[in-house]
C-alpha cells in the first residue's frame, strides 16, 4: 500500500472510531509501527487528526458534535489529572457532593480514598466501579434513562430525584466554557441535571482543561455567576484567563 493510500485508509476510521492506538492502526494496514507514526506525523501536520499517548484523535470528532467517552477519557489525561487533584482539595470528609458526568469529574472520583467517609450522588454510569470500591460512602446514582453510547442517565426521573438533595459542593464539567454563554453543551439531556446540580448545591466547581476554551457548544446550560470556582489547566491561553478574571470568575490555574 502506497502512503497516499495508507493515508486515505486512516482518514476513513473516523467514520468508525474517534481515537485508535498506533498498534491498531500498523495491523490494519499491514505496516510496522514506525511506518504508522511517520504517516501520523505529516497528517498531524495537517491537522487532520491530533496525537495523543500512543495513538491518534480524529479532529472531525472533536468540534460540533458531543465526544463519545472512548474520546473524552483519553484525551488530555495528563491535564486532567492535575485539575482533579486540585479538586480534591475541597473535599472533606462526612459531607455531600454531586458529580455530573465527563471525563474530568471521573478522574477525581477515582482520587477518593476507599475508606472516605462522603456522600455522592451522580447519574454517570461509567463512575460505578470506582464508586463501588468506596467502602465508607453513600452513594446515590440518579437513575433514568440510559443514554446510549455515553454510560449516563437522564429524564424526568432523575430530575425529581435530584430535586429532593442538596450538596456542599457541585463539580461539574463541560464541553465548552464562553465568556458570554457560560457552561455550554453538545447533549441537550443533562441540561436539567447539571442545572439542578448547581442550583442545588451551596458551590459550583467547573472542572476544565484548556481544550474547553477552544470551541463553543450546542447548547448553554448556565451562565458563570453560578461558578464559584473554575480549575483549569496551565495551557490555557492566559489572555483567556484573564478575561475571565476580570469578569469577576474566580480561577485556579494548575
Amino acid at each position: 500500500m502506497i502512503r497516499a493510500e495508507r493515508f486515505n485508509s486512516i482518514i476513513s476510521l473516523s467514520n468508525e472510531m474517534d481515537i485508535v492506538t498506533l498498534e491498531a492502526l500498523a495491523k490494519r494496514l499491514g505496516v510496522s509501527v514506525a511506518t504508522v507514526r511517520r504517516d501520523v506525523e505529516e497528517l498531524a501536520a495537517q491537522g487532520l487528526v491530533e496525537k495523543t499517548r500512543g495513538g491518534i484523535i480524529f479532529c472531525s470528532k472533536k468540534q460540533d458534535s458531543e465526544p463519545s467517552l472512548q474520546l473524552r477519557s483519553h484525551i488530555n489525561q495528563e491535564e486532567k489529572r492535575r485539575i482533579a487533584q486540585a479538586a480534591f482539595e475541597y473535599i472533606r470528609p462526612d459531607s455531600f457532593y454531586m458529580f455530573d458526568s465527563g471525563s474530568t469529574v471521573g478522574a477525581l472520583i477515582r482520587l477518593i480514598p476507599k475508606n472516605y467517609p462522603i456522600s455522592i450522588v451522580t447519574y454517570d454510569l461509567s463512575y460505578i466501579n470506582d464508586l463501588n470500591n468506596l467502602e465508607c460512602a453513600d452513594v446515590f446514582i440518579l437513575g433514568g434513562k440510559l443514554r446510549t453510547g455515553q454510560m449516563a442517565c437522564h429524564g424526568t426521573f432523575a430530575e425529581n430525584y435530584l430535586d429532593q438533595m442538596n450538596a456542599h459542593i457541585a463539580f461539574i464539567g463541560a464541553d465548552s466554557v464562553d465568556l458570554q454563554k457560560g457552561i455550554m453543551g453538545f447533549n441537550t439531556n443533562d441540561v436539567n441535571l447539571k442545572q439542578k446540580m448547581i442550583n442545588n448545591s451551596d458551590k459550583t466547581i467547573l472542572l476544565c482543561d484548556h481544550s474547553k476554551f477552544e470551541n463553543r457548544g450546542f447548547i448553554s446550560i448556565h451562565g458563570l455567576e453560578g461558578i464559584d470556582l473554575l480549575i483549569t489547566d496551565s495551557g490555557t491561553d492566559p489572555e483567556v484567563i484573564e478575561r475571565f478574571r476580570e469578569a469577576g470568575l474566580n480561577i485556579q490555574v494548575v
